[in-house]
C-alpha cells in the first residue's frame, strides 16, 4: 500500500490559485475605478471647454484708415461686457468682435473702463444669448493647480489648452501668474480657467525663447475694474469726451486700488488724476471758460485728489511726500482744519514735534469743536510728552473732559498715562475714576498698578495686578511686573516671570522677551 503524503509545500498550490484570482479581481476593480475616474475628469474638462469657448471672442482692431492693427482674444464677463487686454485695443479707432466658431461680427460700441497698469480693458457690445464666465478667487491659487486657457493663437480660433500654475510672480508689487498652458500671439486677453470653470486670470504675454514661460493677470484686478466700469456711459475710440471719461475711470480706479491695499499703484492713478485736473484748467483757460465757479470746483477736486495721494503715501511710509501733498492742499485751501490736523499727525510720526503742535493748534483754532482734533488729542499728548510739556498736555485733557463727559473713561486713562512720570499720585486718582466708570477693564487696574509700582507701593500694586490678571489672564506684561513687585517684597516671583516669558513667546512679543531676559539675572 502506497501512502501519498501532502507536504506543507504542496498545500499552498490551491491557496496560490485563490490568491491569484483575488489579485486579478482587485486589479480589474482598480482598473475599472481608474477608468471611470479618468472618464469623469475627461467629461468635466470637455464641459469646461464648451462653456469657456461659448463665451470667448475673437477681436479685430483697426486704425483710422481701416487697417487691422491687432487681433486678440476676450471673453464675456457680464452680459454685453467683454474683458480683454488693454494692449489689444491700444491705438485702435474701431473694432469688431465675434464669438469663436461663429460667423456674425459685431461692432464694439465703447470702452467702459481701462487699467493700463495691469493691461486690462472692458468693452461694451450688444449680443444676446451669451452666458458670461464666472469669476474665481485668484488670491487663493496654489502652485501646481490645473488651469485651462482659451483664445485665438495666431488667428486659430477657439484653441483650448491645459496646463498648470508653475509660479506666482510679484514684480514691483504687480502679481502675475506663470502658467504652462501655451499662450501665443492672438491669445492675449483670453480667459485662464480653473477646474471649477471660473476665470482666475487673463492671458497677456509669453516670453519667447523659453519653455512654458507664459503669464496671466490675476482675476482680482478684473474685479476691481468691474467695480468702476462706467457701463452706463461708455466712450468710443474716437469720442472727444473719452479723455474725461478716462479721467473718471482713473480716479475711481485709484480708490479701488487703495481700498485693496495696492498703494503704489493707487499713487500712480492719483498722480494721473491730478495731472488731468491741471490739463482741464489749462484747457478751460484757453477757451475762456475758466470762471471763478469752474476754478473753485476744479481746486476742490484737486484738493481731494492730493489728499487721497497723501494717504497712499502714508501707507507705504513716504511721509515727506505725504506732507508735500498736504502743503499743496493748504496752498489751495488754507482754512481746512482737517488738513492741518492730518499734516500734524504725519509730522509727529517723523519726529517734527514742534511743527506738529503748531498744526494741531491751527486745526483747533479753525474749528474749536473739531470732532477729530479733540478725540485724537492723544497725538498731542505723545508730542508734548516727548517734549516734556506735561502742563500743556494736562490742560488740553482738562478741556477734553469738559467738552466730552461721555468719554470720561478714555480721557482719564489717557490723562493718567500722560501724567504718569510727572505726577504719579494724581495719576492714581485718574485711574481710580476710570475704574469707577468702567470696573471691568483690565487696563485701568494694570495702569494703576504700574503707577503704584513707581511709587514703590508694591502691596497695592500687586492687588491691582491680581485684578488685571483675573480680567485678562493672557497678558504677559502684567505677570512680568507682578513678578518684579513680588521680588521687591521678598516673595516667590520666578513663576510669574516664567509665565510672562511663555506668554510673550506665544505672542511673538520680541521686545518684551528681550526685556524679561535682560531683567531676570538682576532679580536673582
Amino acid at each position: 500500500m502506497k501512502i501519498k503524503h501532502t507536504s506543507l509545500y504542496q498545500q499552498p498550490k490551491h491557496l496560490a490559485t485563490a490568491i491569484a484570482l483575488l489579485l486579478l479581481c482587485c486589479t480589474h476593480t482598480s482598473y475599472t475605478q481608474n477608468t471611470q475616474d479618468t472618464k469623469q475628469i475627461t467629461q468635466k474638462t470637455e464641459q469646461i471647454a464648451q462653456q469657456t469657448l461659448a463665451a470667448t471672442v475673437y477681436l479685430e482692431m483697426k486704425d483710422a484708415t481701416g487697417k487691422t492693427i491687432s487681433i486678440g482674444s476676450g471673453f464675456f464677463i457680464k452680459p454685453n461686457l467683454i474683458a480683454t487686454n488693454y494692449h489689444v485695443i491700444a491705438g485702435a479707432t474701431t473694432g469688431t468682435v465675434k464669438v469663436v466658431g461663429k460667423i456674425t461680427q459685431y461692432n464694439i460700441e465703447g470702452v467702459t473702463a481701462v487699467d493700463k497698469t495691469n493691461d486690462l480693458s472692458l468693452l461694451q457690445v450688444t449680443m444676446s444669448g451669451i452666458k458670461p464666465l464666472p469669476l474665481g478667487n485668484s488670491s487663493t491659487l496654489q502652485i501646481g493647480e490645473t488651469v485651462y486657457v482659451a483664445g485665438n493663437p495666431v488667428g486659430l480660433e477657439g484653441t483650448f489648452s491645459q496646463g498648470m500654475i508653475s509660479s506666482i510672480r510679484n514684480p514691483s508689487n504687480k502679481e502675475r501668474l506663470q502658467i504652462t498652458a501655451p499662450i501665443s500671439s492672438g491669445s492675449s486677453g483670453g480667459p485662464v480657467i480653473n477646474k471649477a470653470g471660473e476665470v482666475i486670470g487673463v492671458a497677456y504675454m509669453t516670453i519667447e525663447g523659453g519653455q512654458n514661460l507664459n503669464f496671466a493677470i490675476p482675476s482680482h484686478h478684473l474685479e476691481i475694474l468691474l467695480a468702476i466700469s462706467t457701463q452706463e456711459e461708455p466712450w468710443t475710440f474716437g469720442d472727444p469726451q473719452s479723455q474725461s471719461i478716462f479721467a473718471k475711470t482713473i480716479s475711481l480706479h485709484g480708490h479701488m486700488l487703495f481700498n485693496h491695499g495696492y498703494y503704489a499703484e493707487a499713487i500712480v492713478a492719483f498722480t494721473k488724476d491730478i495731472s488731468d485736473s491741471d490739463l482741464m484748467a489749462a484747457r478751460a483757460a484757453s477757451l475762456g471758460m475758466a470762471t471763478d465757479a469752474f476754478m473753485d470746483h476744479n481746486n476742490f477736486m484737486k484738493c481731494y485728489k492730493y489728499e487721497s495721494r497723501a494717504q497712499a503715501y502714508e501707507q507705504i511710509g513716504q511721509y515727506d511726500a505725504a506732507i508735500q501733498d498736504y502743503n499743496k492742499i493748504i496752498e489751495l485751501k488754507p482754512d481746512n482744519a482737517d488738513v492741518y490736523f492730518n499734516r500734524g499727525r504725519v509730522k509727529a510720526r517723523i519726529g517734527q514735534f514742534n511743527a506738529a503742535i503748531k498744526d494741531f493748534n491751527k486745526a483747533i483754532e479753525l474749528k474749536p469743536d473739531f470732532a477729530n482734533a479733540y478725540p485724537k488729542q492723544e497725538l498731542m499728548k505723545i508730542v508734548k510728552h516727548l517734549r516734556r510739556q506735561y502742563g500743556a498736555a494736562i490742560q488740553d485733557y482738562n478741556k477734553i473732559i469738559e467738552r466730552h463727559p461721555d468719554l470720561l473713561y478714555f480721557y482719564y486713562i489717557d490723562r493718567g498715562d500722560e501724567m504718569g512720570i510727572a505726577a504719579a499720585r494724581q495719576t492714581i486718582k485718574d485711574y481710580d475714576k476710570a475704574i469707577e466708570l468702567k470696573p471691568d477693564d483690565y487696563y485701568a487696574y494694570f495702569a494703576r498698578g504700574r503707577a503704584k509700582h513707581r511709587l514703590e507701593q508694591y502691596d497695592d500694586a500687586i492687588q491691582d495686578y491680581d485684578h488685571a490678571i483675573e480680567l485678562k489672564p493672557g497678558n504677559a506684561d502684567t505677570y512680568f511686573y507682578r513678578g518684579i513687585a513680588k521680588q521687591k517684597l521678598g516673595r516667590e516671583w520666578k513663576q510669574d516671570i516664567h509665565t510672562a516669558l511663555k506668554l510673550a513667546e506665544e505672542s511673538a512679543d520680541t521686545k518684551l522677551i528681550g526685556e524679561i531676559k535682560q531683567t531676570f539675572p538682576s532679580l536673582e
